[in-house]
């Protein structure tokens, strides 16, 4: 048996391999420092360390920080002097037993007559008696009816309420109940929120009388109060005060 010989290939691969690896050599030599710095020995200092219980003289004494200035104390605020609110109007809970009497006997005329007015077929036409020398009645500035959407009472509820002569409620009485607490009391609130003008006697001074309010409940919201009487004493305050005016008097701030 013969071998086939390859020693032609195998010279000329070792001839390359050796020229391949002599060329690495020459070009890595330069590159590699074998004269590079021996490495630097750095000195060590010996320091004497004092010995226990010295004061430690030679470490620096720490100053405190300088204190920061106090600060300038604010200057005091001016003071306001308190508002003084004017009372509310409100309903007394109790009646002089003088004025409770004007006012039961004031109601008793009001049912006779509103009985007459009925009668004779002029329903709500009944006033309150007023004295002998009251020129002007007194005048509703302000006030609201209750919202009677709340409720399923449908009827009519008076009240008559006696006025003194700077403008405040003094006591009350129902002329028509609505025969429940809770409406009766509906009407109370209302009441409480109204504003008043006094009336005037023929000299224009302000006095003491009563004014007779009604609220239909029919089950609308509320609204401003303005009835047929108001409407009236306006348009007679007016009239009375330019006349008073033309005679000289003097009429009521």
């Amino acid at each position: 048996m013969r071998f086939k010989s390859y020693w032609r290939t195998t010279v000329v691969a070792a001839i390359f391999l050796h020229f391949f690896v002599w060329l690495g050599l020459a070009l890595a030599l330069p590159l590699l420092d074998f004269e590079g710095d021996p490495l630097a020995v750095q000195e060590m200092e010996v320091v004497d360390l004092p010995e226990e219980g010295s004061s430690g003289e030679t470490e620096e004494k720490k100053t405190d920080p300088p204190k920061p200035e106090p600060e300038p104390p604010e200057p005091p605020k001016p003071e306001t002097p308190p508002v003084e609110t004017p009372p509310e109007d409100v309903i007394p809970t109790e009646t002089s037993p003088t004025e409770a009497a004007e006012l039961d006997e004031a109601v008793a005329e009001l049912q006779k007559q509103e009985e007459e007015a009925k009668k004779s077929g002029e329903d709500g036409k009944a006033l309150p008696p007023a004295p002998p020398s009251q020129a002007v009645g007194v005048l509703i500035t302000a006030g609201n009816t209750p919202d009677t959407r709340g409720t399923d009472f449908r009827g009519t509820v008076g009240i008559l309420v006696s006025i003194d002569a700077q403008g405040h409620i003094t006591g009350y009485r129902f002329t028509q109940t609505s025969g429940r607490r809770v409406v009766d009391q509906i009407v109370l609130n209302a009441v409480r929120n109204f504003k008043f003008e006094p009336a005037l006697d023929t000299n224009g001074q302000p006095m003491k009388t009563m004014r007779l309010l009604r609220f239909p409940f029919d089950g609308s919201g509320s609204h401003a109060y303005e009835d047929d009487e108001n409407k009236r004493i306006r348009v007679n305050k007016e009239v009375f005060l330019r006349e008073l005016r033309a005679k000289g008097g003097t009429p009521p701030t």
